[in-house]
């Protein structure tokens, strides 16, 4: 999908995961010209950039999904309208543009014309959250991830998966079927996860549960991580686990890099929107994990709403 012009276009995109996606499909449902932009050179965001194999469980019409399946099938949705698109470009500023109603996007490559913008770039660059243990750092690549690579990478091997959350019971999910046998430490006693996730963790059997139990030490072996050193966090006794690996999937941490200098209102790294998706910008919308109003449900479907939502409402105000 070649770059076409920077010439005025009705609305751009500032993302191009899968909310991005959808919402350069929606415009071109409505006539109008599009434009894209997203710091990384593929599209998908970081999702696909990180996480391509992991399974997606709440998307409509699909049992469960790859992240790349995903984006490969948005990707073609949205292509049909022959966008522009302009990947490995960060945004930097947004300016006023009277003479079109609307805004002028800034890069490090130029200043493009948009009558509307809808920020879709989720809750901006992201890492994995750390735990405070060196010990974990130092064996990080050596059985110790903090990023999960190909799925392949852990066949029949004894999986640690640290943490209570989604993330980490979606990795505990899709590790089962790959490894020889697949642990949960939680500092817990229950999972903070949907209700189904921990249904099927939680099954008899299905999994190790270490309950009310942190990481905090490894054991190392031929210079890999052969066990894990736990210890109750109500009475303080340690005791030691045999594993392969370990995943820590204790959430993100996010950067909204130059999205936070833009003007907009921001309660704690989130835009709120009104029920058009609009924000405190004239002209600006927001949809997606960045996009936040009373009640929101952060799912990747509620962010397809979001964007056709947004779109549809900045569509109206262009006449």
């Amino acid at each position: 999908m070649a770059a076409a012009s920077s010439d005025l276009v009705d609305i751009t995109m500032v993302g191009a995961g899968p909310v991005g996606l959808y919402a350069m499909y929606s415009a071109g449902l409505h006539g109008l010209t599009a434009r894209i932009f997203d710091r990384l050179p593929d599209l998908g965001g970081q999702l696909a950039a990180l996480y391509p194999e992991k399974q997606i469980y709440d998307v409509a019409g699909f049992p469960r999904v790859t992240a790349a399946q995903l984006v490969e099938r948005l990707s073609r949705q949205a292509a049909q309208f022959g966008h522009d698109y302009r990947l490995g470009e960060e945004l930097t500023g947004l300016a006023r543009n009277p003479d079109a109603d609307g805004w002028w996007v800034e890069t490090p490559r130029g200043r493009y014309a948009t009558r509307r913008v809808v920020l879709t770039a989720g809750i901006g660059q992201f890492y994995p959250r750390r735990l405070p243990v060196p010990a974990l750092d130092a064996a990080e690549g050596r059985g110790v991830h903090y990023v999960v690579g190909p799925l392949k990478n852990f066949e029949a091997r004894r999986v640690l998966v640290v943490g209570g959350g989604n993330s980490a019971a979606d990795w505990a999910l899709n590790l089962r079927d790959r490894a020889e046998r697949v642990g949960v430490v939680h500092r817990r006693g229950q999972l903070q996860c949907h209700r189904d996730s921990a249904r099927q963790i939680t099954r008899p059997g299905a999994f190790d549960l270490y309950w009310e139990q942190e990481v905090i030490g490894v054991r190392m072996e031929q210079d890999r991580v052969s066990g894990a050193q736990l210890r109750d966090v109500r009475t303080g006794a340690e005791r030691s686990v045999p594993t392969d690996d370990i995943v820590v999937a204790i959430g993100l941490v996010s950067d909204l890099g130059p999205l936070a200098q833009l003007g907009l209102r921001m309660e704690g790294g989130e835009v709120p929107v009104a029920t058009t998706g609009e924000t405190n910008l004239p002209g600006v919308y927001a949809a997606g994990d960045i996009a936040t109003y009373p009640g929101k449900v952060k799912l990747i479907a509620t962010g397809f709403g979001e964007a056709a939502t947004a779109v549809y409402h900045a569509a109206a105000s262009l006449g």
